[in-house]
């Protein structure tokens, strides 16, 4: 039987065959990051919370986020026997619940709203610390109750994971939420590329063809990939970069290159590049310490520097045998990114560095020996070809949804997929 290939699977998993994915998770892919006794344990199957909201809130160990959130108990009118809580305000906070390091997890809730609504997965450490790479996405528009199931990935330096639900956080006087049934399991890499097929299938097919000689400075990476072996793969950037993290990418991947065990950590801060990564030794706490095979550089947040991604590569390059892997950013509308970075500085030095960004960037990770790949053009392209409105796959003005992460891990798992005979 012929192994299916991204290009038919690409943005479209109806009538896809899918076969087991394996993805290596266990401590000794993490260096000093991510290690624990319990972090070979399989979680997968087991339950780490179940809400029904028939009791008080704080008895559910639920808790408000604020002064200012506005919370009450609800029965559902088409079956007493279910409660559930309205959100008129803020947002709710769920029990801490341990988790396992790079372990993944199915959260589920049936949930009604008259607008767009959030939901968000926030990681605590060992001592209690709120780690910055969080999981969010939207709860799409519904007059009447819809379930809701997605998928997350557990941080490296996670013990514990808070659920937080909320109406849309972009607006100051936002439609209610309702939400019941809230279920959160530890799943296998195999349901999560399932869940990701679907997520997905809604999408139209998109043709995206790299370029042929995109690897060149990958030799390692794709060697681990066709012959099997750990890849550890750092991604540094923004909240953008969290996003393209976020879509659990690996998994597609690992049908791709059943041999290899990839693990992934998301090492970011919001609206943040390299700019702030590149001084006092912090390429050593965001990077090196994780001790990547591959690091990622993506996102929206460098200030149309290339020198300043140029500096990180290089030390990355010093301290380590690292390659490196620099794209440009995606899924943001460009007008939002330029008018922002218009007003930084004189209007002709800024229109200068954004017309010449991408070409200054492809330039220099040329001399850097680092993999450029434009993921904002093609990103552009299949927004173009699709025809999709953006609210479709972002869930604000600036962060793709589930469905704009997904359509981000099929271009991504495409840039790797290896050529046809």
């Amino acid at each position: 039987m012929q192994r299916p290939t991204t290009r038919n699977l690409c943005l479209n998993a109806t009538g896809l065959l899918v076969a087991s994915v394996l993805v290596f998770t266990t401590s000794d892919l993490f260096g000093q990051h991510g290690s624990s006794k319990s972090s070979s344990k399989n979680d997968a199957g087991r339950r780490i919370l179940t809400t029904d909201f028939r009791e008080m809130l704080a008895d559910e160990g639920w808790e408000a986020a604020s002064e200012s959130t506005r919370v009450e108990q609800i029965e559902v009118a088409d079956d007493p026997a279910q409660y559930g809580v309205r959100i008129r305000n803020g947002a709710i906070l769920g029990p801490k619940c341990e988790v396992l390091p790079h372990h993944y997890y199915r959260l589920r809730f049936r949930a009604k709203t008259p607008r767009r609504a959030h939901w968000a997965a926030t990681f605590i450490t060992k001592d209690g610390h709120k780690i910055v790479a969080d999981v969010y996405d939207a709860i799409d528009a519904s007059p009447d109750w819809q379930s809701y199931t997605s998928m997350f990935r557990a941080h490296p330096d996670a013990r514990h994971v808070q659920i937080r639900v909320q109406p849309d956080y972009t607006q100051i006087d936002a439609a209610p939420l309702s939400v019941r049934n809230l279920r959160v399991d530890g799943v296998s890499a195999t349901e999560v590329a399932q869940w990701a097929d679907e997520v997905v299938s809604v999408c139209p097919l998109v043709h995206f063809e790299p370029a042929a000689d995109r690897w060149q400075h990958l030799p390692r990476t794709m060697q681990r990939l066709r012959e099997g072996g750990k890849l550890r793969i750092v991604m540094l950037g923004d909240s953008i970069c969290n996003d393209t993290s976020n879509s659990l990418y690996e998994t597609q991947l690992a049908r791709l290159y059943p041999e290899a065990r990839i693990a992934v950590v998301i090492s970011v801060r919001g609206g943040t590049g390299c700019w702030y990564y590149k001084d006092d030794d912090r390429v050593k706490q965001y990077v090196l310490d994780y001790e990547p095979d591959l690091l990622m550089i993506a996102g929206i947040s460098h200030h149309f520097d290339p020198e300043s991604i140029r500096s990180v590569i290089r030390q990355v390059q010093q301290g380590s045998d690292c390659e490196v892997l620099v794209m440009s950013g995606a899924v943001t509308p460009e007008g939002t990114m330029q008018r922002a970075h218009l007003k930084s500085k004189p209007i002709s030095e800024a229109m200068w560095e954004m017309e010449q960004f991408t070409r200054r960037m492809r330039r220099m990770c040329r001399e850097e020996e680092a993999e450029f790949f434009d993921i904002r053009r093609a990103w552009d392209d299949y927004m173009l070809r699709s025809q999709l409105p953006y609210d479709f796959v972002s869930r604000d003005p600036i962060h793709a949804n589930g469905r704009g992460k997904q359509i981000l891990a099929r271009l991504l798992t495409r840039y790797f997929e290896p050529e046809e005979d």
